[in-house]
């Protein structure tokens, strides 16, 4: 398969992975440099599952550059914090004392639970969160509707949090242009987001090292993301920055899945994965060298080759 160069091929490709997939897809991206803007069911409201915890990240941080909140200040894990899901924090003892900032690293880079809802709770509740995502920014689809509580979620991931495709997007845009409180705040976001540790998803057929800092590596580009995960959904949202070409804003959301498994190789997971590469290569500057850029894969190559009709 040849490289997507023009947006007939790639939406071509993309409905193609549209078509296969076995529920329900909201995709969104903009190449911040042209404005470009791509989307597939982009205005469709669906659960975001954990990457409604960027917009905790958000409220957190406009309380810290423009209320006083401290993050160094530490807070005190009891045992009425502790819940289950993905995060660490539940694997320790009561009686911790992260800092803030520590507390929201751990929400973001490992998605924890404990650490959200600490966080939720220090910010002042879903409200405060929801009114800075709809109020202040315009962004109407964002809702967190509840801390994480599995026996309020039970089965359907939207009792959590939902938005669309196109306002995860746009909100990622303002991070990226610093509109977002202030510009160190956001550099301060897409720091944490850049930590990421779940590339599993619009990331997972990028040759892309997660601990090339650690192992001064030279890469290419840069993702800023948070990920979600729930039986049957998978969503992703975040940044790609090109070191010498632009930043991307993307979204992408399945939900209703045949497929309820956790594990790496899930539908959801998968399908954000080949739009993830299409939109690498769509809006790769320069010459293309798959060497530098992606991994090659039997699935996406499996997806994208099949006749049409």
């Amino acid at each position: 398969m040849g490289r997507i160069r023009t947006r007939e091929e790639f939406d071509r490709a993309a409905q193609r992975v549209v078509s296969r997939f076995s529920g329900e897809l909201g995709f969104a991206a903009k190449n911040l440099t042209t404005g470009e803007e791509l989307g597939i069911n982009a205005e469709c409201v669906l659960p975001t599952a954990s990457v409604i915890k960027t917009a905790v990240l958000v409220e957190l941080m406009r309380q810290a550059h423009e209320e006083g909140l401290d993050l160094q200040e530490r807070m005190t894990m009891t045992a009425s914090d502790i819940v289950g899901g993905s995060g660490v924090l539940k694997e320790l003892g009561p009686g911790l004392q992260p800092t803030v900032a520590d507390v929201a690293m751990l929400m973001i880079i490992v998605s924890d639970n404990t650490a959200t809802n600490m966080l939720i709770d220090r910010v002042g509740g879903v409200e405060a969160v929801n009114r800075t995502m709809q109020e202040r920014y315009g962004l109407r689809s964002i809702v967190l509707h509840n801390r994480v509580d599995f026996e309020v979620i039970g089965n359907d991931i939207r009792r959590f949090a939902e938005a669309s495709a196109a306002d995860l997007v746009r909100l990622h845009e303002m991070m990226a242009r610093g509109e977002l409180i202030n510009a160190e705040a956001c550099r301060q976001m897409i720091d944490v987001l850049s930590r990421q540790q779940y590339l599993d998803q619009v990331p997972r057929y990028f040759n892309y090292n997660q601990y090339a800092k650690d192992l001064k590596v030279e890469q290419s580009f840069t993702v800023a993301n948070k990920t979600g995960f729930f039986p049957g959904t998978r969503v992703d949202s975040g940044l790609i920055m090109l070191h010498d070409g632009p930043t991307i804003a993307f979204a992408a959301m399945t939900h209703r899945s045949v497929d309820t498994s956790m594990g790496f190789e899930s539908e959801g997971a998968i399908t954000n994965g080949i739009l993830g590469r299409l939109l690498l290569e769509y809006w790769w500057p320069g010459e293309w060298d798959s060497r530098v850029a992606i991994r090659q894969s039997l699935y996406v190559d499996a997806a994208l080759a099949y006749p049409e009709g």
